[in-house]
């Protein structure tokens, strides 16, 4: 057993849930130097919990107990049980993130459900190598019928995780249909981005779906659409919607989405670069609602000021195409852009225009995705509503 002493001072976020200790919040490292099981002790040899070390990372070990327990299938057993119980009670439909990391008090560990078929991401080498322990635990806790492997995404360079994707368990559907806020979508869990669908915009498209019908908005556009979720919303609350989106793949399921919630003929869908579309966009057709949702701009701190000027420039480009009094939501996934970067941005996109921007709302992922007080990176999803207004 690895054993890791913590600099002086360093227990107090450990001992409040925080499960990550940085390799300068080190003090000691008795054992080899190897991903290994490992007990945690403050300063003054305090028992503070047990998890793995993993000596590549500068999140040099993960706690996963504050407990002096095994870290095996009936800890996994305990944590997914309590997962889905909360889920059961959040939703009628069993279609939600049933594991979201940290959020979950398992990092890394990313299972989004679809009904009987789970979707998996292994996002850091610690959970990856207790695949085979996790796969039996959800097997047993959840009886799927299909378990799939989403692990084909860009991580940093000292993760060095493997990128796998593909069936670990049953069998799955080449797609498969989920009901949200009583619409219908379909979900290809194969070719989409992470996991397949979005569940973390729930409420938010909610949000909108309510916003349209409440102050009858004709004309929506919903902006990196992916498969249409925002615009459909829109068009089933009576807007007229224009999907973009650079991906035809994306936008063909997105058209799939309209026409199976019989609004074919109120969704147009067009593939392009956003930031072209806006630029080429006719400025006297202006729209009553646009929704701004755009993949990670920053993935890193370091890119925190071109996230925030890339903000600043597409909100800027967007104002002469949102009418007067109408809406424009503006959402990050970007864990480092916080709420206050948004307002910055919208503060420097309005400079000398006479445009104010009055908020509405703001919304953020939906509570399958917890957001843990204890753990500032468990929230990263923030949607800024407000009404546009000129002089």
């Amino acid at each position: 057993m690895i054993v890791a002493r913590l600099k002086k001072g360093k227990e107090r976020m450990i001992l409040n849930g925080y499960p990550w200790v940085f390799r300068d919040e080190l003090l000691s490292i008795d054992g080899p130097q190897r991903l290994g099981e490992v007990n945690v002790f403050s300063y003054d040899y305090g028992f503070l919990g047990r998890g793995f070390y993993n000596p590549e990372s500068n999140r040099a070990v993960m706690v996963l107990t504050n407990r002096d327990e095994d870290i095996g299938k009936s800890l996994f057993k305990r944590r997914i049980m309590r997962a889905l119980r909360k889920r059961e009670t959040l939703y009628e439909l069993p279609y939600y993130r049933l594991i979201h990391g940290e959020g979950d008090k398992l990092p890394g560990l990313v299972v989004d459900r679809y009904g009987e078929i789970l979707v998996v991401q292994f996002r850091n080498r610690i959970v990856q190598n207790l695949k085979e322990t996790i796969i039996e635990t959800l097997v047993d806790v959840t009886s799927p019928t299909g378990i799939y492997e989403r692990s084909d995404f860009e991580m940093g360079i000292e993760d060095r995780i493997d990128r796998n994707t593909g069936l670990l368990y049953g069998e799955v559907p080449e797609r498969i249909e989920v009901v949200e806020n009583g619409l219908k979508f379909l979900v290809d869990i194969e070719k989409s981005q992470k996991t397949g669908f979005f569940f973390d915009q729930r409420d938010s498209r909610a949000f909108c779906f309510s916003l349209v019908k409440k102050l009858s908005l004709k004309k929506g556009l919903d902006l990196f659409s992916f498969t249409g979720a925002f615009g459909i919303n829109m068009a089933a609350a009576g807007a007229e919607v224009i999907c973009v989106d650079k991906s035809m793949e994306d936008l063909k399921l997105a058209k799939l989405n309209s026409e199976l919630n019989g609004l074919d003929n109120s969704v147009q869908f067009v593939q392009s670069d956003v930031i072209d579309f806006i630029g080429r966009f006719e400025k006297d057709d202006a729209f009553d609602i646009v929704v701004l949702d755009p993949p990670s701009l920053v993935k890193h701190r370091k890119e925190l000021s071109t996230g925030v000027g890339l903000f600043r420039d597409i909100i800027k480009g967007l104002l002469p195409i949102v009418r007067d009094r109408g809406v424009l939501g503006i959402c990050t996934c970007a864990y480092n852009i916080g709420l206050e970067h948004l307002v910055e941005a919208v503060k420097r996109s309005t400079e000398n225009s006479g445009i104010t921007f009055s908020h509405l709302a703001v919304t953020l992922q939906s509570p399958d995705h917890p957001w843990l007080m204890q753990v500032p990176e468990s929230l990263y999803l923030k949607c800024l509503w407000g009404m546009i207004e000129k002089e």
